[in-house]
């Protein structure tokens, strides 16, 4: 199978009639207008590329859906945390879903079995707030703390100072739910 040729969809970039139809069809922010789409071709790295469009969702049954959506259209998606990267894995010529905003919450946490779950747009610096009154803490230790997120890192498998002592992501993540 061939490779997909570089800036394919750039015909698509503001398609006004897939923005609607995912307006209609999910309970998030949809962003299609140019001053949107011009924050998001570009994270930490030097690389700019414009998205079709971007999605801010607000449930995981919005993710689903836009992922239904861009297998209908044959378009990819990319997530985006918080474009901390400094490699351009945020940027792209596709549906940008950032789960940021609404997708940042902590879902379970069991202190005595030091584990915790949580969703993909939750700060690392958030997370450790709540991990410090249990005298925890999650030990990957990027730089970028303050506006990296679980998930971004994870999709990164991030590291730090601390990795030779506690390993990278993958090391310190028990578990995955991903929405395909």
């Amino acid at each position: 199978m061939a490779a997909p040729a570089l800036f394919a969809n750039k015909a698509r970039i503001g398609d006004s009639a897939l923005a609607a139809r995912l307006r209609r069809e999910i309970e998030g922010d949809v962003l299609f207008d140019p001053f949107s789409r011009g924050r998001y071709s570009t994270d930490a790295s030097h690389y700019q590329i414009e998205p079709i469009g971007v999605v801010v969702p607000k449930t995981t049954a919005d993710i689903h859906r836009v992922i239904q959506i861009a297998a209908d259209e044959g378009l990819p998606v990319l997530p985006r945390g918080g474009g901390t990267s400094q490699c351009g894995q945020t940027v792209g010529e596709a549906i940008v879903v950032d789960v940021a905003k609404h997708l940042n919450g902590i879902v379970e946490f069991d202190p005595d079995a030091r584990r915790i779950t949580v969703e993909p747009g939750l700060v690392l610096d958030r997370l450790n707030r709540h991990l410090a009154p249990h005298k925890l803490m999650f030990p990957v230790d990027v730089s970028t703390s303050s506006r990296a997120t679980i998930g971004g890192m994870t999709g990164n498998n991030s590291c730090g100072a601390r990795s030779i002592v506690h390993g990278t992501m993958r090391d310190n993540v028990a578990a995955i739910d991903a929405i395909a």
